[in-house]
């Protein structure tokens, strides 16, 4: 290669953001050589530089990069800073010294490399339990292999390809997206964009379509933490007694408690490695006796007349694996407590409910849904409604009328004191877009993992409806595998059904005994498969009920949600109190921003309250809000990655809701007509 006429230099480029030539390296030396043995510099023109396309950010500043005589370093433009998350930004990997760069270059290769092993060691299982191809397995293999291959080397993303609606709107928001590389975008978007296009993998064959490779995991998850939940299990029948106010009251706070470190069962933060409770509190327990706390100050001397204080007691240098056990060893873990006034308010909103409920008569008998479908530009005359009503009725008459004639014909009606045993009535369904006060006091659970976790909820949700304060609870899972363990409607049923049949028995890890001879304490699972089967009932009867919105696996953030779902932002209007758990449904309560940690919970709602808003979460990512004055800045002194372990917690609440208005279109989510009283499309709430 010829080199440029010798004198003429290219000057150094002061971009902005780039990184300068680091002491010692060889540019650095390169250039001091280049200093000494050239005492004098041409004044000659300057050469125009031309960036090269390359995704590699130290291409220019490599010593191999030669224009022109001596190494000159060229600073590149780069997104990357060297720095952590300015306040009030969202997260995102260029900033990285964050736990977003960190995870996008670190953890999440890990995650997709680990299915690319489970995919070529168990290949043959996997054909065989869901009757796919060799090819299907191949292309699946192939398409995570590209996946990870994009992410580390900050590709631009790929379109997705399947056809379907779902696939056509991620398209559209990646064309929206103003960076379309994995680490200059939102870590939000980034991250949900990876799971989505995971399970692309398996919709584009034949056979993997309902393949869930996590599935293994979260089943070994529940299995790890059986032990845990026969513990919870033998004081929740007592839990669900009907009690008084103050006994309520406090077994309300210790199963929201419950339902906080539970949330350490989180898989995608250990990488999916198996999260076994009971070893880890061994492991804290081993790690804190080699090493201690400082020993408690001495008791402060007392004012005239006044005893001296007594020294604080030394905290035990044990950390339990009982539920109940670690609510205390963990309380000054727990940085925000709002349980008390969750247990008050949810109360006296859903007492407030209930006699709206019972002194609500307008639409069970009409609504103005007429005049409403014609305002949204849906014309609707109401001797066609009443002809398209009529004409329901009758087909259900006519179905009605056949199956009880195929029923008399195949075995005699049952009869009592001479007559047919008639059949209820169905009750009358209003239109869902017209009400402004809910068939039933309802509590909402938007779900995080499964296993454990989900376990806790399903208490805390068993423990509402036995004390009467609400009516039914709604499960919120994600409708595809999403962030390893989150729960899928599959996952739901499979934890239900795991615990009513159970047949755990073993010597309690703790080394607890009882009885007169210090026997070994067995746990049993007795009272696990009595709360299985009492949760398979409650979903029989629609008191439990699992909804699974497309909503919840898109990367949109919750202030976001009017825009995106309108009909679910009103379905979580009817809840007396909507419970958020885990780290990801905090980051989009939060916009996904660093706020700054003294800012209000409400405040840091950014508008969005359907309801009253619990978030229930132990601490996996760089934001938080609602901390006292000062409180962050000791955290980080003490430990700059606290944010990343899950070791501490919050439960917050935000008292406020949007009051539920009668909608201005007609329900969507049922039918694209308006029927008036009675809507023969809508079952439920």
């Amino acid at each position: 290669m010829s080199s440029p006429a010798k004198g003429v230099a290219l000057p150094q480029s002061p971009v902005k953001g780039g990184s300068p030539t680091k002491p010692g390296s060889p540019l650095a030396q390169s250039k001091k050589s280049s200093k000494a043995s050239s005492p004098t510099r041409s004044t000659g023109a300057a050469q125009p530089f031309v960036h090269q396309n390359s995704d590699d950010e130290d291409y220019y500043t490599r010593p191999d990069f030669i224009y022109g005589g001596p190494f000159i370093g060229v600073n590149r433009p780069s997104p990357f800073l060297d720095t952590g998350t300015p306040m009030n930004l969202p997260l995102q990997g260029t900033f990285k010294k964050s736990f977003a760069y960190f995870s996008l270059k670190e953890r999440i290769p890990v995650i997709l490399t680990k299915i690319i092993d489970y995919l070529s060691r168990d290949g043959g299982s996997i054909k065989s339990a869901n009757g796919a191809s060799e090819e299907d397995l191949k292309n699946f293999m192939q398409s995570v292999v590209k996946l990870k291959n994009d992410l580390v080397t900050n590709k631009d993303y790929d379109p997705f390809t399947v056809d379907t609606a779902n696939a056509k709107k991620w398209n559209m928001w990646i064309e929206n997206q103003e960076n379309k590389k994995y680490f200059n975008n939102t870590w939000m978007f980034t991250e949900c964009y990876l799971y989505r296009k995971l399970r692309e993998g398996c919709e584009l064959t034949k056979g993997l379509q309902k393949f869930d490779y996590f599935e293994a995991q979260k089943k070994s998850a529940f299995d790890n933490n059986v032990e845990l939940m026969c513990i919870v299990a033998d004081k929740m029948v007592t839990m669900v007694n009907k009690s008084e106010k103050d006994k309520r009251k406090a077994d309300f706070i210790t199963l929201l408690k419950i339902c906080l470190w539970a949330n350490k069962c989180d898989l995608s933060l250990s990488l999916g490695s198996q999260v076994n409770l009971i070893q880890a509190a061994k492991d804290a327990t081993e790690k804190l006796r080699l090493n201690p706390p400082p020993p408690p100050p001495p008791p402060k001397k007392g004012k005239k007349g006044k005893p001296a204080k007594e020294a604080a007691p030394q905290a035990p240098l044990v950390i339990s694996h009982d539920p109940f056990q670690m609510i205390l060893d963990l309380k000054d873990k727990l940085l925000v407590d709002d349980t008390a006034k969750i247990a008050d308010q949810v109360q006296n909103k859903a007492d407030a409910m209930l006699k709206a409920i019972n002194a609500n008569t307008t639409f069970k008998f009409k609504c103005s849904c007429h005049r409403l479908a014609t305002l949204a530009g849906v014309p609707l005359c109401k001797d066609e409604a009443a002809e398209e009503v009529k004409d329901t009725k009758d087909a259900k008459d006519t179905k009605d009328t056949k199956d009880k004639k195929e029923t008399k014909e195949a075995a005699p009606a049952e009869a009592k004191d001479g007559k047919e045993k008639k059949e209820d009535a169905p009750k009358p369904i209003p239109c869902p877009a017209k009400m402004t006060v809910p068939q039933a006091v309802m509590f909402d659970i938007v779900c995080d993992n499964t296993g454990y976790e989900l376990f806790a909820d399903l208490c805390l949700a068993h423990f509402l409806v036995a004390q009467k304060i609400v009516q039914k609870v709604r499960f919120h899972v994600k409708d595809m595998p999403w962030f390893i363990s989150d729960v899928t409607e599959k996952d739901f049923r499979y934890v239900i059904d795991a615990c009513s049949n159970s047949n755990f028995s073993k010597e309690a890890s703790s080394g607890a005994t009882e009885g007169e001879g210090g026997a070994p304490k067995i746990i049993k699972a007795d009272n696990l498969r009595l709360l299985g089967q009492a949760w398979n009932q409650y979903l029989t009867d629609g008191v439990f009920q699992v909804m699974a919105e497309e909503f919840w696996t898109t990367p949109h953030v919750y202030r976001d949600m009017k825009k995106y779902d309108p009909i679910l932002y009103r379905k979580l209007q009817y809840a007396v109190a909507i419970m958020f758990k885990g780290d990801l449904n905090y980051r989009k309560l939060l916009g996904d921003r660093n706020v700054n940690p003294t800012t209000g919970f409400e405040a840091s709602l950014q508008g969005f309250i359907p309801a009253p808003i619990i978030a229930v979460r132990t601490v996996k990512a760089e934001l938080i809000c609602g901390l006292p004055k000062g409180k962050w800045d000791q955290l980080t002194t003490a430990d700059e990655k606290w944010m990343q372990s899950g070791d501490y917690g919050v439960i917050q609440f935000c008292p406020k809701g949007e009051a539920l208005k009668v909608s201005d279109r007609p329900c969507m989510d049922y039918c694209q007509t308006c029927f008036g009283v009675v809507c023969p499309e809508h079952t439920d709430i």
